[in-house]
């Protein structure tokens, strides 16, 4: 590697003797050797020697020693937002092999913070990928961080609070019996054989009840949270991300981001999808953000695309858990897609189950008949149990479909919800790609799924959930290509940006990543733990790792946005 002052007259730097995978549809240069990159666009692409030739004494040359580079990873559908403001204050056990290792990383976080600082684990992991397969106990994370309130969550199926952290919010009997008049279920609360609480807790209206109540970070400290996600993300190759909105994801959650993305701290390309914040106020909150939310504003780090997952709050079904779709609720939604359409807006719809798909879809062709939305890109976000009539309506529509590897946590589940007949098509991913329906992939992370991209990447390959259980019909397996392409190129059509990104080709934005193992070749157990080991984001580096770590990572990634 060399690096002297750049020139105008040459490329700031090259990366050369690669395997450089573009994802351009021009076959003849599906694959090259070597990147060329000026400023923040990719200039040129080849061989290597006709990349080097272009070099000159300002030039930094990167020899990539035969590496397979890729295009930035775009996670089409993930809860940034939400999960950037508390990301220091979180655990992941995304990468721990054992509940003791996990434990035990709680151990070194309350060794690192205050006593009375709350320590969260928060979707991600799954027992099974412990021997002991379980989660953990009230005395085991008592054991772990007797001082510091500590809250440990499951999907969205259960959570376990150490007893410092039910005494902060008060979990005794007494609230039990508050809660049951406030309409919870006193069941949601685990008792032991005698009769006292056991700090474990089921159910989502329960866990929305402790995020309101567990103490926010500071603003500065939320602002550097959500900067450490961003590299974190951008050390598994992510340079992009689609926030879907999502519980807690209202008005309230976004100056993080934007003040992230103002000091140029924020590395990771974020679009987001608004909503509202609560249940009972979509209609009024949404006309807010209508009127005073252009589209237009922000830079290509920081965007708002269009409207969030949560249409309704009445709509949002789960997989074991469907809804009641009446004539209230598809009159409300029909009002809603009606001023989202007459604004220009682009949607991106939650549905799980069957009857919420047809009933998103009947309102989105009522209102199609008044206002042409085909060139909106509406998209369904999860829509797993998709029929063949259903693919007719979302192509008919000119819409496209997110899709998540959230069965690799919750395939057994669904399982047993929906039959393993109805699974194996869920989603339909080979009808989906033959229709030519656009199709973007990602993870649903945090609460619920691992932002780990490539262990989502090997879900679509062979649709096996943690258990060992396979779930998709081979015939709806992806390719390596196929899946790549869902998490690159493709993930750019849903925020209008595919002659942006997405590619690696000449005129398009520098957002790369080096692989640590070459993922179109290395055995499939592998790919779950590939890793970048140099990650540009607009011709910046963003991170570094061993052979490239003497490279010197931006900081600032930009100069930051002068505050109108």
């Amino acid at each position: 590697m060399s690096s002297t002052p750049p020139s105008a007259a040459h490329p700031d730097l090259v990366l050369l003797n690669g395997r450089v995978t573009t994802m351009s549809t021009d076959a003849r240069s599906a694959e090259v050797e070597a990147v060329a990159v000026s400023g923040e666009r990719i200039t040129a692409i080849g061989t290597s020697r006709e990349i080097e030739d272009l070099a000159g004494p300002g030039t930094t040359v990167v020899d990539l020693a035969g590496r397979r580079v890729v295009p930035g990873l775009i996670d089409s559908h993930v809860h940034i937002v939400r999960a950037g403001r508390t990301w220091r204050d979180e655990v992941r056990w995304e990468d721990e092999l054992t509940l003791e290792s996990g434990l035990a990383a709680i151990t070194r976080r309350s060794a690192e913070r205050p006593a009375d600082s709350w320590i969260r684990v928060i979707g991600g992991w799954h027992p099974a990928q412990f021997p002991e397969n379980r989660g953990p106990s009230r005395a085991e994370l008592d054991a772990a961080a007797p001082d510091n309130p500590v809250y440990v969550q499951f999907l969205y199926d259960w959570a376990v609070l150490n007893t410092a952290a039910m005494r902060v919010l008060g979990v005794d009997h007494a609230l039990v019996r508050q809660l049951a008049e406030e309409g919870f279920d006193p069941a949601s609360f685990e008792t032991g054989a005698d009769g006292e609480l056991t700090g474990k807790v089921n159910g989502t209206p329960l866990m929305e009840w402790f995020y309101r109540r567990m103490p926010s970070p500071t603003f500065e400290e939320q602002v550097a949270s959500t900067a450490e996600m961003s590299r974190e993300l951008n050390r598994l190759g992510i340079t992009g991300a689609i926030d879907g909105g999502g519980f807690n994801s209202g008005p309230d959650a976004y100056p993080a981001i934007r003040e992230t993305w103002r000091r140029g701290l924020l590395t990771v390309r974020s679009r987001l999808a608004v909503h509202a914040s609560r249940a009972g106020t979509e209609m009024d909150e949404l006309a807010g953000y209508l009127r005073f939310t252009p589209l237009d504003v922000g830079d290509n780090m920081l965007r708002v695309i269009g409207s969030g997952e949560v249409a309704l709050y009445r709509t949002v079904d789960k997989i074991a858990h469907p809804v009641v779709i009446d004539d209230e609720v598809r009159d409300q939604l029909r009002q809603m897609f009606t001023d989202l359409a007459r604004n220009r807006w682009t949607v991106h719809t939650h549905a799980h189950h069957h009857e919420t798909i047809d009933a998103v879809l009947t309102a989105w062709e009522q209102v199609h008949a008044e206002h042409d939305i085909s060139d909106l890109r509406w998209s369904l976000v999860h829509a797993e149990p998709l029929r063949p009539a259903d693919v007719d309506r979302i192509a008919a529509l000119g819409a496209g479909v997110l899709a998540q590897g959230l069965f690799r946590f919750q395939g057994d589940e669904a399982i047993t919800a929906w039959g393993a007949e109805t699974v194996a098509e869920a989603p339909p991913l080979r009808t989906l790609i033959e229709r030519g329906i656009p199709l973007g992939l990602g993870s649903d992370a945090m609460r619920v799924a691992s932002y780990n991209p490539f262990a989502t990447l090997a879900w679509f390959l062979n649709g096996r959930t943690v258990t060992g259980n396979d779930t998709l019909d081979p015939r709806h397996l992806l390719t390596r290509e196929e899946a790549l392409r869902g998490y690159t190129a493709s993930g750019t059509w849903f925020s209008f940006e595919e002659n942006e990104r997405g590619r690696l080709e000449p005129g398009l934005l520098a957002d790369l990543a080096v692989l640590s193992d070459d993922y179109l070749t290395v055995d499939e157990e592998v790919i779950p733990r590939i890793e970048s080991v140099l990650t540009l984001v607009g011709g910046r580096i963003v991170h570094t790792a061993k052979p490239f770590a003497e490279l010197p990572v931006a900081h600032p990634v930009t100069q930051g946005v002068s505050r109108a």
